[in-house]
């Protein structure tokens, strides 16, 4: 492993900057190697470079390849871990301050996936690690360098999720509602709860969340389950029942109904005809 960690400056300082470097490095796993559960007061981004591996985050569970970045909020208890047969190799930044939840929040919104960040060409990140993992000392230029440096990384992530400044600051109830359900989908989510718990009666939730986008919360939150479904049973060899539980359904028979309902396949008819590399998918 190598690490560059910059101690010249407390963190209570860095915590009242606008948004200050914390850490950055580079990680070559061996198979199963793993790191937590751990809970941060800072903010960290992982790119994956190579291999596969899985993140283990708010009750859901992530399975990465090369290309993927994933996001660990401060305030947020994380695991992840190497594959067994192909490890990963990732490097990462580590960053806080007063600014940094607004922006981590912004790239998080502006992926479908939350926490993860597809198809990065993670190596030009790595690059600018590298240039971190150079430096020598804790001096003030180096403090500088390094901040220069993590500006640089969160400017191209911004700009390689298509980050929509128009309409940010434009947030509503169906915005925070939807954030909220896209982050806790895995939970049992009562839709009249979480509408009280936002300050609003469900049938104004409801109306306000169709008007947005098309759906309903409950709607919304059962089509959301399903498709990240489909990425599991497309990506892993995970059991129908555990994909199942993992999304927050205790009967799998009731899952695997709903699912056929949407998809006009089982869940295992699905993955036999959609997972890369099956036989069903070749068409040569």
């Amino acid at each position: 492993m190598k690490e560059y960690k910059e101690t010249q400056h407390s963190l209570i300082y860095k915590s009242n900057s606008d948004l200050s470097f914390y850490s950055a490095g580079y990680e070559d796993c061996l198979p199963g190697y793993h790191y937590g559960p751990k809970y941060r007061s800072y903010d960290l981004i992982h790119f994956v470079l190579k291999g596969k591996g899985k993140l283990h985050i708010n009750e859901h569970i992530f399975h990465l390849s090369t290309g993927d970045a994933f996001i660990i909020p401060a305030g947020k208890v994380s695991y992840y871990e190497a594959s067994t047969d192909d490890p990963w190799s990732y490097a990462w930044i580590g960053y806080l301050g007063i600014s940094s939840q607004t922006y981590t929040y912004q790239l998080m919104t502006s992926s479908e996936d939350i926490y993860i960040i597809h198809q990065l060409d993670t190596e030009k990140y790595e690059e600018v690690i590298s240039q971190i993992l150079g430096l020598q000392g804790n001096t003030t230029s180096q403090y500088f360098k390094a901040n220069s440096l993590l500006l640089n990384i969160i400017g191209m992530l911004f700009e390689d999720v298509s980050f929509n400044e128009r309409s940010w600051g434009k947030v509503s109830v169906a915005d925070e509602v939807k954030f909220y359900l896209d982050t806790n989908y895995s939970e049992k989510i009562v839709i009249k709860d979480l509408a009280k718990s936002f300050g609003v009666h469900p049938n104004y939730l409801s109306r306000i969340f169709s008007e947005k986008f098309g759906y309903s919360p409950k709607h919304y939150l059962l089509k959301l389950k399903l498709k990240k479904a489909c990425r599991l049973l497309m990506t892993t060899g995970l059991p129908v029942s555990v994909i199942a539980g993992s999304l927050g359904f205790e009967d799998q028979l009731a899952f695997s109904k709903l699912f056929k309902k949407e998809f006009s396949l089982s869940p295992t008819e699905y993955r036999k005809y959609n997972r890369p590399g099956s036989l069903a998918n070749d068409k040569s």
